[in-house]
């Protein structure tokens, strides 16, 4: 994937203004936003990436756990992990892997079908997330700590409003 780069600065509003007497469809505030929106969100992928490293996973391992970690006694199918992630399932196996050498999740055959297997967390893994998810809650409390319960309630109405146009960007 690659990297977003992202202006250090948001292009002034009257910059922008300037630009849009060469292209009529620029809409100044609607660019101050989404860039805004943009610069925000690298800058907290980048530091959530900091806080997983603190805690030796990274986002992708993260998921994985949390997903697992939502009912622990209750296997849930590699396919299932892929579809509730929004991966591919050679990611999800991969990450598998990876989760599996490390102690943290366990492939359990299914009694009907040998061929096929549940994924569970381990003793260990339960173990981990016991550990990392009171700092991972504290830190992200404090990131929306600024903002009041119904600035986050706001937020969230507007993200979800932003996602309502992203087929502007991936539609041909």
């Amino acid at each position: 994937m690659d990297q977003f780069i992202i202006p250090k600065d948001i292009p002034k509003h009257q910059a922008l203004k300037a630009l849009a007497g060469r292209y009529p469809d620029l809409d100044p505030s609607a660019i101050e936003a989404c860039v805004a929106l943009l610069r925000v969100g690298a800058e907290m992928f980048a530091a959530f990436g900091q806080h997983f490293a603190r805690h030796g996973t990274s986002q992708g391992r993260f998921i994985i756990l949390m997903l697992l970690n939502l009912n622990p006694d209750t296997g849930v199918s590699p396919s299932e992990l892929a579809e509730m992630s929004r991966v591919t399932r050679a990611t999800i196996t991969g990450l598998l892997d990876g989760l599996e050498s490390d102690g943290l999740v366990q492939r359990v055959p299914l009694a009907a079908d040998r061929r096929s297997y549940s994924i569970r967390l381990t003793s260990r893994g339960r173990g981990f997330m016991d550990k990392m998810l009171p700092d991972h809650f504290r830190r992200m409390a404090g990131l929306m700590a600024g903002l009041s319960e119904e600035e986050r309630q706001t937020l969230i109405e507007l993200l979800f409003k932003v996602r309502g146009g992203l087929v502007a960007l991936s539609v041909p």
